[in-house]
């Protein structure tokens, strides 16, 4: 009987030393796409103020990839440009790397959540050019 009873005790201590948990602030709130974080989403995303830095520091608008003038066909270096390539739905495409068309940056890595994030809420919300 003391022997059941003391192994129930050392059950019990493991199942409760094992349901403990840390809770660690940076893998509960990421600071990619939360509100409040280095990722900010909320409010109207902006075509000047939150899409064109974006796109300047992933798409090459400004040399030889999707500037004017570039070899690619898409210049996404103007508003015009950019809503091209938004109402034929292969800006989304290319950047969330779904397949439906070639991955975006090319040889490069895949754009941060943060900014795919940005990008979709404003084509989201019609691609105005604000």
């Amino acid at each position: 009987m003391k022997k059941i009873i003391s192994f129930t005790s050392l059950i019990l201590s493991i199942i409760s030393i094992s349901s403990c948990y840390y809770d660690n602030l940076a893998e509960m709130t990421p600071s990619t796409g939360v509100i409040g974080g280095s990722c900010d989403t909320s409010g109207t995303m902006s075509y000047t103020s939150n899409i064109v830095p974006i796109l300047q520091s992933n798409c090459g608008t400004s040399n030889s990839c999707h500037g004017s003038g570039n070899t690619s066909g898409y210049d996404l270096s103007t508003y015009a440009g950019v809503n091209a390539v938004v109402q034929n739905s292969k800006l989304i495409s290319s950047i969330t790397w779904s397949g439906t068309t070639p991955p975006m940056p090319q040889n490069g890595s895949k754009m941060s959540d943060c900014s795919i994030t940005k990008i979709q809420k404003w084509v989201n919300a019609g691609a105005p050019n604000n």
